[in-house]
């Protein structure tokens, strides 16, 4: 709850102080307002975040006190900020409880929980994109929903309703942008992978002989008396103990490809496309100059065609430099006078660079980790499956939803890394939690000094996700790098 409280108050507070369409406010705000006022639009993505900005512009204007202001608007620039910001804030506030909750669902460790979710509320980059009426929030939220459900599903014996939610959301992600395919790209992957073991398990070198006799040969004499005084009633339960552990512990890999096949294909395919289709119903009643396969290849061709140089726009930034952070993106700016001195008032759409630099650390030990552990796997070695299972599924969707972009050739943006990095954030929370449950001291202050850099990392860099005025001195040491201006 004050994970939630403090998300919630810093998305909405001053939330309209700068009251002037911000970045691509002036294309997703206006799109919103366009629906409501029936106005013509043509947009270059599906419509379903614009259907949520118009919903939260007709919440305010008809609960909230904003309908004269509403019915006299002729654009969107003469509303409220407030109007078309306050559900996208409301919609931010909540995704660091559902990266909270996909990490309780697969550990069950309730520190994991909370530093998960907690590292989430930490970073700039979903700060900034809460507080404008931006359309990557939508896509977060659903992709996340998507992804909790399928979780859901697991642990409920692949129950058939949960895998038709799970289908629903990653559509609904999908129909936001189609990037948000990355969420249902990596529930592919995983799938995949779980039918690869079940193929060439039979192909792994068998164990020694010998250590199977020795391992047959060790049994432990009971003498009879011993039994009859209630030794076997105490064995009779440890069997039925290490029974239940390995049942709990059952392998989520064989569990997946128990699906059964119409099953999957309905709730993966049917169900998401279906959604993305019947999305379309509203806009095309609007403008019905043109059909469904029609908007799809204006979408494809105007995406299709954009360059890739910064001549398009001074901010694009190739995928794999996201990782480390290196060309954010200024939202706005502007250095008004206050007081007779110059100040600086900017929005820098950036992660929390503590944050994202060890995330990034993290993922990559991860995938390390895993690596190893797929080594044993072969060589039929013990492993912790569960665990090997949830790293699995971290790295399937973090690779998804970054790895693609390496194939796309048009100018990309720091905020198309949100979906990977998410991820990437509840694998730090994975390590840090592990580093904690170690007595060694060194691990110890390892762990609570990443914690605390990257709450203070938060805390410096705050004035640029919010845009708080700032001196010119106090910006520029803001400005580690050249890039980042």
């Amino acid at each position: 709850m004050l994970i939630f409280v403090l998300s919630l108050g810093l998305r909405f507070w001053q939330l309209n102080r700068l009251n002037t369409l911000i970045f691509d406010e002036i294309y997703f705000a206006d799109h919103g307002f366009s629906y409501l006022k029936q106005l013509d639009l043509f947009d270059v993505h599906p419509p379903l975040g614009k259907y949520f900005l118009a919903l939260g512009i007709w919440i305010h204007a008809h609960l909230f006190g904003g309908g004269e202001a509403f019915r006299a608007a002729s654009e969107v620039g003469d509303l409220d900020a407030m109007a078309y910001r306050w559900l996208n804030a409301l919609t931010g506030s909540l995704i660091p409880l559902l990266v909270g909750a996909i990490a309780y669902q697969w550990t069950h460790r309730d520190r994991l929980t909370l530093l998960a979710a907690g590292f989430t509320a930490l970073d700039g980059l979903l700060l900034v994109e809460s507080r404008l009426s931006l359309i990557n929030v939508y896509l977060l939220f659903f992709g996340l929903l998507g992804l909790w459900c399928f979780g859901q599903a697991l642990t409920q014996n692949l129950d058939f309703k949960w895998l038709i939610a799970t289908g629903l959301f990653l559509g609904a992600s999908a129909s936001v942008k189609w990037n948000g395919l990355g969420f249902w790209l990596g529930f592919i992957l995983l799938y995949s992978f779980a039918w690869i073991l079940e193929e060439i398990k039979y192909w792994r070198p068998p164990k020694l002989q010998e250590q199977k006799k020795e391992q047959a040969s060790q049994t432990i004499q009971v003498p009879v008396d011993s039994q009859k005084n209630g030794h076997r009633v105490i064995q009779d339960k440890t069997r039925k103990t290490n029974k239940n552990k390995t049942k709990s512990r059952e392998n989520l890999f064989h569990q997946l490809t128990q699906i059964d096949f119409l099953k999957l294909g309905f709730s993966f395919a049917f169900v998401p496309f279906v959604f993305y289709r019947l999305q379309w119903i509203p806009h095309l009643q609007l403008h019905p100059n043109f059909t469904f396969l029609e908007m799809q290849r204006q979408i494809l061709g105007y995406h299709e065609s954009i360059d890739s140089t910064v001549d398009v726009h001074p901010y694009c930034s190739p995928w794999h430099s996201w990782i480390w952070m290196r060309r954010p993106v200024a939202y706005y700016f502007d250095r008004p006078q206050v007081n007779g001195e110059s100040v600086i008032v900017d929005i820098h759409a950036m992660g929390n660079p503590i944050l994202w630099w060890l995330s990034t650390l993290a993922i990559c030990a991860l995938i390390g980790t895993w690596l190893s552990t797929l080594g044993d796997w072969w060589n039929q070695d013990p492993i912790n499956t569960r665990q090997w299972c949830f790293h699995t599924f971290l790295i399937s969707q973090y690779l998804a939803n970054f790895l693609p972009w390496a194939a796309v050739s048009r100018c990309t943006y720091i905020y198309h890394y949100m979906g990977a990095s998410l991820i990437a954030f509840l694998t730090l929370a994975w390590w840090v939690d592990l580093s904690l449950s170690k007595r060694h001291w060194l691990w110890q202050v390892l762990s609570w000094s990443a914690i605390a850099l990257i709450i203070a990392g938060f805390i410096f860099w705050l004035p640029i996700y919010i845009g708080l005025p700032l001196s010119p001195e106090a910006f520029h040491r803001r400005m580690w790098f050249r890039s980042w201006y």
